[in-house]
This record gives structure tokens, C-alpha cells and sequence, in this order.
């Protein structure tokens, strides 16, 4: 049974990882690394965690390599990683930005910041798309919540639009544990916030690999977990929602993790798991199809999804320890 770590255990996409991979039948998990809170035992921090004596660590990277681990989450923060991934031997996988971006360049320019670690390249970890290419990598960025909700949304029909709109609303996990919404509760009680109209870095990440033209605007809302994306495409020629349903149902036929709704799917039929619902393909006068999607921002959009990285990459079954 390989040994796993994680780095930056302690925040939600950490803690999120621990709960799955403390009862995962295919791995054990070794290192639960936080530098802030290492020695303290994990229920300290989170209440719920039913294993009372578990405890963080803070082993040096040497330590790390030294131990046999075979593969190393990192849930640090976006320019953290690039300086860790060069010292690691084992397989790696980011959940932070720092290795999303196929040009080097643009993340440089997105998130403003020289990349340490320019010249290695990631395979990018959304199963339905490279499923084959992860079973083979070493490093693997897992890719943003917004984007896997709105990519899921949009691929199978993005070349019968002219452009395409994601209205996307995430639960206020998303912003981490240092977050305002999480240190004044009042923000978002009885709201929700819109940001970044036009510039947040995941629509650069999105553009990757939809073509058509879009916008993407974010906001958050007043629930902890749980992320819906709203798409708008307005389609070059005239197609039935019978004809829709029935792409998405084909893309998808395959997928252990997405599942194609007869129903307006909402974050009851996510929250908790690792799955993706995609639902609504109602088409308006003005030609206009409406597509939802909803994840748990966490799983699907964060841990989860690692998880299932992890299973491809070491070859266990794609959803060992993700049936939760």
C-alpha cells in the first residue's frame, strides 16, 4: 500500500484530504504537514474529525523524500509550490495555480509573479479530459473549482456557440480559512458578493480550453461548500434541448463522477460527494441554451478531484475512496 503525504494540511482543501485519505482502502497517509499547527492533533482545529489522536507534522522535505512517500498533495498557497516541487522525489499534486498554465508566461502575467520552476511542465488534472496523460504523470495541477464546474459545463457544445457567458456562484470555503467571509460571518449573511467582473484569474485558466469567446464572472454566496455554474451560449444555428441533453449525455456516458440531470440540478445533489451534475439544456427565443452545473467546491472542485487524480496516478480504481 503506498504512503502519502500532504503538504498545508491544515486548511479546508487539507483538511478536506485527511477525512478522505485516513479511510481510503488504497493508501496510507504519512505526512500531514502544517507549519502553524504541526504537533496539535487534528480535531483541535476541526471539531467534527473523528479521529481524536492524529495529529500534524512538520517533516523536512529530505525527511520526506527519505520516507518512500510515493505521492505529495500540495494545498499550499498560489506561489508556493514552484519552490517546493523541484525538492520532491515523489509524484506530486498541486491544488494551488502555480503549474495550470501551459505558457509559463501567462501565469507570470496573471498572477504577477516570476515562476520559480519554469521549466517543468504539469499535466492538467481534470480527469474527463486527460484521463490517459495523468495515469502517466508525475506532477499534476488540479484545476480550479470555477473552472472544472464551468470546463464540465461547457466542452461538449462549445463549437456550436458564438460565445458564451458563465455566471458562477461558489460557497465561501473557496476563499480559505484566512478569508474575510470566514473572520466576519456578517458579510455574506443574507447576501452574496459579485468580484472580479471581468478579470478573475480563472477565466484565463478556462480559456485554456474553451475557444469560444467568453466572459466569467464569479461571486460568492451564504453557504460554506457547494459551487453552481449558470452557462449562457448563444448558438450559431437552431438545436432542440432534446438534441443537447443527448451530446452531453454521450460525452459523458463514461465518467464515474458526472452525471447528466433530467432536472435543474442545485447544491443538494453535490454537496459531500465527488461529483459533477449537469442539467437545465432549456433553449429561450433569442436561441439561447442555459446549462447548470453544480460540484462540491471542495471535493469535485478541490480535494475530491485530487483524490481522484491520485487514483489514476498510482493506479488504483478511479474512485477508491471517493464513494462517500
Amino acid at each position: 500500500m503506498p504512503d502519502v503525504g500532504i503538504i498545508g494540511a491544515s486548511g479546508f482543501t487539507g483538511y478536506e484530504l485527511i477525512k478522505i485519505l485516513r479511510k481510503h482502502p488504497g493508501v496510507s497517509l504519512k505526512v500531514l504537514n502544517s507549519e502553524n499547527h504541526a504537533g496539535r492533533k487534528v480535531c483541535e482545529l476541526y471539531p467534527d474529525f473523528e479521529d481524536k489522536e492524529l495529529e500534524f507534522t512538520n517533516f523536512g522535505i529530505d525527511e520526506i523524500n527519505n520516507s518512500k512517500i510515493g505521492l505529495v498533495f500540495l494545498a499550499v498557497p498560489n506561489k508556493t509550490a514552484m519552490k517546493l516541487v523541484p525538492k520532491l522525489k515523489a509524484k506530486s499534486i498541486d491544488l494551488s495555480a502555480d503549474y495550470r498554465f501551459k505558457r509559463v508566461e501567462e501565469y507570470e502575467k496573471i498572477y504577477e509573479a516570476k515562476h520559480a520552476d519554469a521549466e517543468r511542465r504539469a499535466v492538467y488534472g481534470l480527469p474527463e479530459l486527460f484521463r490517459k496523460k495523468i495515469k502517466k504523470a508525475r506532477l499534476v495541477a488540479n484545476p480550479g473549482c470555477y473552472v472544472t464546474a464551468s470546463i464540465l459545463a461547457a466542452y461538449p457544445v462549445q463549437k456550436i456557440a458564438k460565445y458564451i457567458v458563465f455566471d458562477c456562484k461558489s460557497g465561501y470555503s473557496g476563499a480559505g480559512k484566512e478569508s474575510a467571509y470566514v473572520k466576519d460571518p456578517s458579510i455574506l449573511r443574507d447576501n452574496i458578493q459579485a468580484y472580479k467582473l471581468t478579470t478573475h484569474r480563472h477565466k484565463y485558466e478556462i480559456a485554456q480550453f474553451i475557444k469560444t469567446k467568453m466572459s466569467f464572472t464569479p461571486h460568492v454566496i451564504d453557504t460554506f461548500r457547494g459551487m453552481m455554474c449558470t452557462a449562457h451560449f448563444l448558438l450559431k444555428k437552431n438545436h432542440s434541448p432534446e438534441e443537447i441533453k443527448q451530446i452531453f449525455k454521450e460525452f459523458y456516458a463514461n465518467e464515474p463522477f458526472v452525471e447528466i440531470s433530467d432536472k435543474i440540478p442545485d447544491l443538494h445533489d453535490v454537496q459531500g460527494t465527488n461529483k459533477c451534475v449537469i442539467g437545465g439544456f432549456e433553449i429561450d427565443d433569442n436561441n439561447q441554451l442555459v446549462v447548470v452545473s453544480v460540484i462540491d467546491n471542495l471535493l469535485k472542485g478541490a480535494s475530491g478531484q485530487a483524490v481522484q487524480n491520485m487514483n489514476l496516478m498510482l493506479g488504483l480504481a478511479e474512485n477508491a475512496g471517493l464513494v462517500l
